[in-house]
């Protein structure tokens, strides 16, 4: 699954969408990531400017919470879940995956 609102085409390898990821889900303190939906390149801002990390590729967790990436505490993030976290001014509305959002 492609994520729904990317800021930017990975600088990294090029190739992936830098998509918003929800991560946290079912906590009171869901945090938001940017990752490379290729690389899987993470970056804790909206800004792929910014420090990045890579997880580790057997087992790759979030580097706030530690669960894991790509399991059930997490999903790419809806409209609303960019809304709360205050990055929606950081998407880029070309690379929506779904151009109605």
């Amino acid at each position: 699954m492609l994520p729904q609102f990317s800021i930017d085409q990975c600088p990294l390898c090029k190739t992936g969408l830098c998509g918003i990821r929800i991560c946290g889900i079912h906590t009171d303190t869901p945090h938001g990531l940017v990752v490379c939906d290729e690389c899987e390149a993470i970056w804790q801002q909206p800004d792929t400017t910014s420090e990045h990390l890579y997880p580790d590729s057997e087992n790759a967790r979030c580097p706030i919470c530690e669960a894991p990436l790509w399991g059930d505490a997490s999903r790419w993030a809806t409209a609303d879940d960019c809304r709360a976290l205050g990055w929606e001014q950081a998407i880029n509305e070309n690379l929506n995956a779904d151009p109605e959002a």
